[in-house]
């Protein structure tokens, strides 16, 4: 990877601990999600490192969103608990496995979705309309507890964007839909806003469904 590169390093919750993006002028944001994510085998392990057993497949793709927050659940079909605004000390389930229109509307899966075997995600994540000073975090969608690092801040006012990588919850023996999901948390602060979701590339392991 001459022109980019991306490290990450993941924790036992599978949230992002560190990402360094490195670009040469002119690459597409996009394109630094192509290639292997190394794995962590080699690197120094223990209870609170464990090493990553397989290295993961990267694809960069169009980004595709599949949240917004200012969508409506007659053109969407999200239950209404899970749009409007994010207030403090909430959390949200976010299905990453589809598609969605500009107003929410879904697009054919079969085209526009992340496959089956997807693990993780490489994602922009987008506040707007916030209220006051607050953050978010990100975790897999059946996490329990709040990351102890935020993924964005924000204050009065702003429209802000961030990007980075996060493991989705993709356990098929626990059938708790949706498969293929992130949990954001809106912390402690007073703030609100609304919250967008684009995937811009996924990673997994094809060699395990087959």
């Amino acid at each position: 990877m001459d022109n980019n590169e991306i490290i990450n390093e993941i924790e036992s919750d599978g949230t992002t601990r560190r990402n360094v993006f490195k670009m040469a002028a002119g690459v597409a944001i996009g394109a630094t999600a192509a290639g292997m994510i190394a794995s962590r085998a080699s690197a120094g392990t223990g209870p609170n490192n464990p090493p990553i057993a397989t290295p993961l497949s990267s694809y960069p793709i169009t980004p595709i969103r599949v949240y917004d927050s200012r969508w409506t659940s007659a053109v969407s079909g999200i239950p209404g608990a899970k749009l409007g605004r994010m207030l403090r000390n909430s959390s949200r389930v976010i299905d990453c496995s589809l598609a969605r229109s500009s107003s929410g509307v879904t697009i054919n899966p079969s085209t526009y979705a992340i496959p089956t075997w997807a693990s993780a995600i490489y994602f922009n994540i987008t506040v707007a309309e916030c209220s006051r000073a607050n953050y978010l975090c990100i975790a897999p969608g059946d996490q329990a507890s709040q990351p102890p690092t935020s993924i964005i801040n924000f204050d009065t006012g702003v429209t802000v964007a961030n990007s980075s990588f996060v493991s989705l919850y993709t356990d098929p023996d626990t059938p708790v839909a949706p498969l293929q999901s992130v949990k954001i948390f809106c912390g402690e602060d007073v703030g609100s806003c609304h919250v967008i979701l684009d995937i811009m590339g996924y990673a997994g392991n094809l060699s395990i469904f087959l």
